[in-house]
């Protein structure tokens, strides 16, 4: 927010804004803003995440929560609603449910309990779903927007609840003309339901909100947040009016499942538009339910009010209030890491990464224990580097989480002391990368032994093998010496291909330029 005295108007519409439940923190101006809302409108957001947490057994059943495994292998009787099976609360969930409300600054209810929400679909076997409606597990808690993020001005986007309840099915369509098939094996994995409450002003906030609690929830270890494979999944409340009106005075339409923060934003702009539109027209909005078409940029109508199923929630008779005391709580709170927003700072400031490294860390659980471990002692940005740029690839290549890898602080850093001591090349080191993630456990002097990789420190027989392949390709010789630079990388690439690797790259490449220039005074 600019300093100094806010004019008049900006008093009016601060009191104004207030009386309709919004603080004066969350109010910026709309020179402040870009957010390609026309002149005159104003959106009001809210948004409802839901987020697969990182528990090994389902809510309410000991069937796996590997939800991708071959269709219908992780199933229990209760999970497929198999008459007298009865649920038991997984208490790894009640856990995981916990660090992420206390993360995210939530209250945890000492008392909570669930609830049925029926409806009929083929991907609830059980024609109910269990949830929290009315007594949830966790209340409050804000997201703070900022500088940090991107923003010109900060601001809270308060959460209203936060609730434990089972995921669905999953429905399969287009393999078999006409039919639809179920594949139970994501039915009853845990979700946390997080719903924030109606603070957001922009499509840029709802995303950078949401982008905001996706760090922090992979940070915790509370979830993976995957929003492509859909270990989080947005639904998005909207609704618009113009200035001087009550925020709360425009008819709200939900947007659901949206995959990620490109669509976020896309879908959140393209019903603000239709809205305005609709009020120009002369009509009233209706309250909806309604899609987004990424190719066509519009939402589109996939329920309205009068189709909206009465869900006749009821007090779940087969699962007992839950009572949570204070002291399990404050065990729980002690168990959690440095929230990102803090770790950000420090890590930034303590060893003189850039915000987007230190950010990209904080995304992968452990990823900063294992830097600050390796970093003792040793060049930060080498250590920040490796393990954001090397490290990363193999995890992505092998679909592997950190968490779950091989690889120890100790063989990161017996690696990149190799690498420093010059007893490996860089080629070699990424080799031995790939051995430990393997799940190796020789030492690197071992390894180097084993697979032959001892560096090449004789410069007489580097010198040897770039002869005989000057020799052998003297059109490439010619090309360097007309002012083809690029020739000089041919060359070294053939000196490592012939040396396996072992030969440093910075001494062939001082080599071969040294030979090639003796060739233009020959």
């Amino acid at each position: 927010m600019r300093s100094g005295p806010m004019r008049s108007s900006q008093v009016n519409k601060t009191l104004f804004f207030q009386a309709c439940g919004l603080s004066s923190s969350r109010i910026c101006s709309e020179q402040e803003k870009s957010d390609g809302i026309p002149s005159g409108w104003n959106a009001t957001i809210g948004l409802e995440l839901h987020v697969q947490l990182m528990a090994k057994k389902k809510l309410f059943s000991p069937a796996s929560a590997k939800w991708d495994d071959p269709p219908n292998t992780n199933v229990a009787l209760v999970d497929a609603g198999v008459p007298g099976s009865l649920p038991l609360l997984n208490p790894e969930c009640m856990q995981l449910a916990a660090r992420a409300i206390i993360g995210l600054g939530g209250k945890m209810q000492n008392q909570s309990s669930f609830d049925r929400k029926h409806y009929f679909y083929s991907d609830q076997p059980l024609g109910f779903q269990i949830t929290q409606q009315h007594s949830p597990i966790g209340r409050g808690g804000k997201i703070r927007l900022g500088t940090n993020e991107g923003l010109k001005y900060a601001k809270d986007i308060r959460i209203s609840q936060m609730q434990l309840e089972q995921d669905t099915a999953k429905s399969i369509h287009a393999i078999y003309p006409g039919y639809v098939l179920t594949d139970l094996n994501r039915a009853g994995v845990t979700l946390l339901e997080i719903v924030s409450e109606p603070d957001i002003d922009t499509p840029d906030e709802a995303a950078l909100c949401v982008r905001k609690i996706q760090t922090l929830l992979r940070h915790i270890g509370a979830s993976h947040c995957n929003m492509e494979e859909g270990s989080m999944r947005c639904d998005v409340n909207v609704s618009v009016y113009r200035d001087g009106e009550c925020r709360l005075s425009g008819t709200r339409c939900e947007l659901k499942n949206l995959n990620s923060l490109k669509v976020i934003r896309g879908a959140i702009n393209a019903e603000i538009q239709r809205q305005i539109e609709v009020i120009h027209s002369g009509k009233q909005v209706e309250q909806e339910t309604r899609g987004f078409d990424a190719r066509q940029g519009k939402t589109f109508l996939a329920r309205s009010k009068e189709d909206a199923p009465d869900y006749r929630y009821m007090p779940e008779p087969d699962i007992p209030e839950v009572h949570l005391t204070d002291q399990w709580i404050e065990a729980v709170r002690a168990t959690l890491p440095e929230l990102p927003e803090a770790a950000l700072a420090r890590i930034q400031g303590q060893y003189s990464l850039s915000k987007d490294t230190v950010e990209t860390m904080l995304d992968e659980p452990g990823c900063i224990d294992l830097f600050e471990n390796v970093a003792k002692g040793r060049n930060t940005k080498v250590v920040a580097a490796w393990i954001t740029s090397e490290v990363f690839g193999q995890l992505s290549y092998r679909a592997q989480r950190l968490q779950d890898s091989t690889l120890t602080a100790n063989q990161l850093s017996a690696l990149l002391d190799a690498l420093e001591g010059k007893t490996v090349t860089s080629t070699q080191a990424k080799q031995l990368l790939v051995e430990y993630m393997n799940g190796d456990v020789r030492s690197v002097a071992d390894l180097i032994k084993a697979h032959g990789w001892e560096v090449i420190n004789d410069e007489g027989k580097l010198v040897d093998i770039v002869i005989r392949l000057l020799d052998e390709h003297p059109k490439e010789i010619e090309g360097y010496l007309k002012g083809q630079k690029r020739r000089l990388n041919f060359f070294v690439g053939k000196v490592m291909s012939a040396t396996k690797g072992q030969a440093r790259p910075q001494d062939v490449s001082r080599i071969v330029h040294e030979l090639l220039e003796k060739s233009r005074g020959a």
